[in-house]
């Protein structure tokens, strides 16, 4: 049944393997140690630790299992890029263009995106654990078969995206537009809706069960199902 309230977050690349000398993690919010120099294009099991990104053009490039750790990008440009099994953890990320790349079975942890352009971007089976995205444009975005742990939506335009399968146990959707999205088959239970545009939502009934949401959104759920809310 749904949950009903009334109560209204220069340049370094190392292969796999390489030895790194120990750093203090800067974390998500804090500056990184040193900036990144050049435009050198992406490499496959390239990893990218502690460095500043700052208006970069990586756009429409191919790479494999790249990690960006310790990392923040800020104006970079990773549009249209195809890059399986990504690793992001630690990173901050702020109004950059990641609309219509393909990042399959990425894995996302104890990062925020903010102010980014997203629409498009494919992160099927993908991984996303303690992880905000907060203001980012994400509309026609897939997250169809992902985990998304501790995971929160902050202002983001969510229209048509797909989260068809994914297991969204415990996500935040606050202040989104989630119209017409697509969240058949996707596990529900303990999902927080409230605050949120839930107009043209695509779900069947089962899928809502343990969903929390607000009155009003709880009178327009029922309405999909067939029932007649009088007051």
């Amino acid at each position: 049944m749904l949950k009903q309230s009334l109560a209204a977050s220069g340049h370094s690349s190392r292969s796999r393997g390489a030895v790194a000398s120990p750093r203090r993690s800067p974390g998500p919010g804090a500056p990184p140690a040193e900036p990144f120099a050049g435009e050198q294009p992406l490499s496959s099991e390239s990893s990218y630790e502690a460095l500043a990104f700052n208006g970069q053009d990586f756009s429409g490039q191919h790479a494999a299992m790249v990690t960006f750790s310790r990392c923040a990008l800020a104006r970079v440009n990773l549009s249209g890029t195809r890059l399986p099994r990504l690793d992001v953890s630690d990173v901050r990320m702020e109004t950059c263009d990641l609309a219509n790349a393909t990042w399959e079975k990425a894995r996302l942890s104890r990062s925020r995106l903010e102010g980014c352009r997203m629409v498009g971007l494919d992160l099927s089976g993908a991984l996303l654990r303690k992880a905000t995205f907060q203001g980012c444009n994400l509309s026609l975005a897939h997250f169809r078969c992902a985990a998304l742990k501790e995971v929160r939506f902050l202002d983001c335009d969510l229209r048509g995206c797909s989260f068809q399968d994914a297991d969204l146990r415990g996500v935040l959707f606050q202040g989104c537009n989630l119209g017409e999205a697509e969240f058949s088959f996707a596990k529900l239970d303990g999902t927080d809706l409230r605050g949120s545009e839930l107009q043209g939502l695509r779900v069947r009934i089962e899928d809502l069960r343990g969903a929390i949401v607000e009155p009003v959104q709880a009178a327009y759920l029922a309405g999909l199902m067939g029932l007649k809310v009088i007051s």
